[in-house]
């Protein structure tokens, strides 16, 4: 009898002890302006007492107030972009809901799983991504307001709820206390109100203009060439802090290779966060259309000036540096090169100084400058 009652016991204090429901964060943050007219956050869950329990997410729905004004008079496109969850688990229908004065952000239950076909929730800091989220405006550009984004918590439906299975029951474990929002309530950082173009040459000048800025440390300028998978940083511009007014700004790549590039600014503000925003235009490099020697730069120089030219079509070249009295002292090309536009270091750190003179021959063109190496 007494075997049997411990037996009970152990029993009734085992179940207790699996009973317990799972306690969480659910954050949203991670916030990024993708561009002029799209921003992108994160909604992610932590699993906090996983000590003493199991989170078997089994669904939820999830709800924001937002200020509808940041829309600047366009219509919101609410959408998402990826989940750590597997399809059938995660939320579904978004929705831009403003009927009735209301201004909503709304994300329904996806379709219930069986017990044991839920996700197990991360117990780690990154926690697990629901997913991340993507709202834009038809209107061309976010107006800088505050997007003010808060939970809808209840208790007037709808409202943000969770679920899980404890000991396969399926049981709501919404708690409010836990909710929180991570960097969204602060207003769009940059306004861009245009961002062109122009070519000279084997020259692109950038162009562009800020309605407003707000905390706006600067911009970094990358480019991308067509043949390259990837984009590198040519230069920074600094930008104009808080400012409610019109700006200008301009930045030129110069001396670029025959061929087609994309251009982006990396938009960055004090704190580290920062916001990309794409030139629309294919900038086109043509063939140079005269043969050209340029003079060199800098000129004077010490101990290195680089050296550009043009070809019109691909010619067998030499590049020769000579002395003041004619004796060449250095060949810094010699080869055959398809036509477009080149640029060559010349270092004369093992050169006197004095007067020198460069050569360039490209089938019948030949061209001769002067330069000064200073010591």
């Amino acid at each position: 009898m007494k075997n049997i009652l411990t037996l009970i016991l152990c029993l009734f204090f085992t179940e207790i002890s699996y009973s317990v429901n799972p306690e969480y964060i659910l954050k949203a943050g991670n916030a990024v302006q993708t561009g002029a007219n799209s921003l992108e956050f994160d909604i992610v869950i932590i699993h906090t007492n996983s000590s003493n329990s199991t989170f078997e997410y089994a669904g939820g729905q999830y709800f924001f107030d937002f200020n509808l004004n940041i829309s600047n008079g366009g219509a919101l496109i609410y959408s998402i972009v990826d989940s750590d969850l597997p399809l059938h688990l995660q939320p579904r229908n978004p929705l831009v809901y403003t009927t009735g004065g209301e201004m909503q952000l709304r994300l329904s239950t996806n379709v219930i799983p069986s017990p044991g076909q839920g996700y197990v929730i991360s117990n780690l800091l990154t926690g697990t991504k629901l997913v991340r989220m993507k709202l834009m405006t038809n209107s061309g550009s976010f107006d800088v307001q505050y997007l003010s984004l808060r939970w809808r918590n209840g208790p007037e439906n709808p409202y943000t709820k969770i679920y899980s299975f404890e000991n396969s029951v399926f049981t709501e474990i919404t708690d409010p206390s836990n909710h929180s929002i991570d960097s969204l309530n602060n207003p769009l950082p940059v306004e861009l109100a245009s961002f062109i173009a122009e070519i000279n040459d084997n020259n692109a000048e950038l162009k562009w203009s800020t309605s407003n800025e707000l905390n706006n440390s600067g911009f970094e300028v990358e480019r991308r060439d067509l043949k390259d998978q990837s984009f590198k940083k040519i230069g920074f511009l600094q930008g104009a802090g808080t400012i409610s007014e019109m700006k200008n700004y301009s930045f030129t790549d110069k001396y670029l290779n025959t061929g087609s590039y994309k251009y982006r600014l990396k938009q960055l503000d004090f704190n580290g966060n920062f916001t990309y925003f794409d030139l629309d235009q294919l900038v086109s490099i043509n063939i140079p259309n005269a043969f050209k020697l340029e003079q060199n730069y800098p000129n004077p120089f010490n101990p290195e000036t680089i050296i550009r030219y043009q070809l019109t079509a691909e010619k067998n070249v030499s590049l020769r540096i000579y002395d003041n009295l004619g004796k060449e002292v250095y060949q810094l090309v010699k080869t055959i090169q398809k036509a477009g536009s080149y640029s060559v270091k010349f270092e004369g750190e093992n050169l006197p100084g004095g007067v020198y003179f460069y050569r360039l021959e490209a089938g019948d063109y030949t061209d001769t400058k002067r330069m000064i190496l200073i010591k």
